[in-house]
């Protein structure tokens, strides 16, 4: 049965405000066709024909907050730990339980050893969904609960971050390598996970970039007191991050190139650490990745979202910086539905610099001719997951926000 402009616009932004005005000129806008597409041919009934024959993938890509790590150095460095983030096993017990009940698939960062993922996947009982970790300490993993995953992909990259070789016993060894960058010592890489959908594959990049730090001035002070000769070690300056994210960036680029296969619509989305909000360094990553076609969906997408917002952190590993517990500078509830941020608005705070800022990302590859499907989504919204039971200080499921989509595959 044919659907009407207003059943179209409602799937494509379902917490729009009641009462808003539907024109057929907004919603022809929200839909993707590749360049050189008809003019003609772009009309309410195309529209209304993927609508009714498309398959739905509700996707989410989220931080979830649930690192915990043991670095141990040799004599006479102490043992480098992340103290592992509050209410870690409850929270990974009830983002499994969000995950089974309310999406297809879930890009997630931040799951960094085998306990919590098994947490995670414990909400399908003993027959666990298709779903691809990509190892300890790579902070990557994807749950595909409505289809199977054909190919599942990785790369870890070799960009690490700042590191100082340091003799043991000075000017003779043995060398090691020290760094105060924690993800230095993790194995932070790329994964590709395949979903197989009936009108063909969809191709989804995940990853966690570089950030450095995490250790504390405690844990600085003890390894420099340790370091021959006061040979001073710091963690990466935030220009020296910058560069090792640009370095990992590239090495995500050539693992795309590598395995992209052009009938496939492509995604890439993760926690990146690079600041939307500041200017030059969301316009060298936009042009990155838009050189291989990747259009960042949220800031470049049809809707009306206020481009001074969209944070999706409410605090860094910045130990200067207050431990924000609610999402309340960077995020105003809808009033549909105050778990989603209200997009049109600015934050409640300018953001300090090199702090809080638009860390994750949903990129979509534009429509190609050479694609097999048409790819549509609904708007992408940011989501702050509040805990019903809240434990340990913590009344939401990370420090980040989720971003959700609606993906709407549709055959030519």
């Amino acid at each position: 049965m044919s659907k009407s402009l207003k059943q179209v616009a409602s799937e494509m932004d379902p917490l729009a405000a009641k009462g808003t005005e539907v024109l057929l000129s907004s919603v022809l806008r929200q839909h993707r066709f590749p360049i050189g597409f008809p003019a003609s041919d772009r009309g309410l009934g195309e529209i209304v024909r993927r609508h009714t024959s498309a398959i739905t993938i509700k996707f989410l890509t989220y931080n979830t907050f649930l690192t915990e790590a043991h670095v141990s150095l040799p004599d006479p460095f102490p043992d480098l730990r992340i103290t592992a983030k509050p209410a870690l096993h409850g929270r990974a017990a009830e983002i499994g339980r969000r995950i089974f009940s309310e999406y297809d698939f879930a890009a997630l960062y931040e799951v960094m050893q085998e306990k919590q993922r098994d947490e995670i996947l414990a909400a399908w009982g003993s027959t666990a969904p298709d779903n691809l970790f990509g190892g300890i300490l790579t902070s990557v993993f994807a749950i595909s609960k409505k289809f199977r995953i054909g190919r599942k992909e990785s790369r870890t990259y070799g960009s690490k971050g700042k590191v100082t070789g340091v003799d043991v016993i000075p000017g003779i060894g043995p060398a090691i390598d020290v760094s105060l960058d924690s993800d230095f010592y993790a194995d932070k890489g790329v994964i590709l996970t395949e979903i197989l959908t009936p009108v063909g594959p969809v191709e989804v990049f995940s990853t966690h970039l570089f950030f450095g730090g995490g250790f504390g001035e405690t844990a600085e002070d003890l390894v420099n007191a340790a370091t021959p000769f006061e040979q001073h070690i710091s963690e990466s300056t935030p220009a020296e991050r910058f560069e090792t994210q640009k370095n990992e960036l590239n090495e995500m680029l050539a693992f795309y190139r590598a395995h992209h296969r052009a009938q496939n619509v492509a995604i890439f989305c993760g926690d990146l650490n690079i600041d939307g909000s500041d200017p030059a360094h969301f316009n060298e990553l936009k042009n990155l990745l838009g050189s291989i076609g990747m259009k960042d969906v949220w800031a470049d997408g049809p809707f009306a979202n206020n481009l001074a917002g969209g944070q999706t952190s409410r605090n860094d590993d910045d130990d200067t910086k207050p431990d924000e517990r609610d999402f309340a500078n960077i995020c105003t509830g809808l009033a549909a539905n105050g778990d989603y941020c209200d997009d049109t608005r600015p934050p409640n705070h300018p953001p300090p610099p090199d702090a809080v800022g638009r860390f994750d990302y949903l990129f979509v590859e534009n429509p190609q001719p050479s694609h097999n499907y048409n790819l549509d989504l609904t708007r992408v919204r940011r989501r702050q997951f509040r805990w019903a039971q809240p434990a340990d200080g913590q009344f939401f499921l990370s420090d980040h926000l989720g971003l959700e989509t609606t993906l709407l595959l549709s055959r030519k």
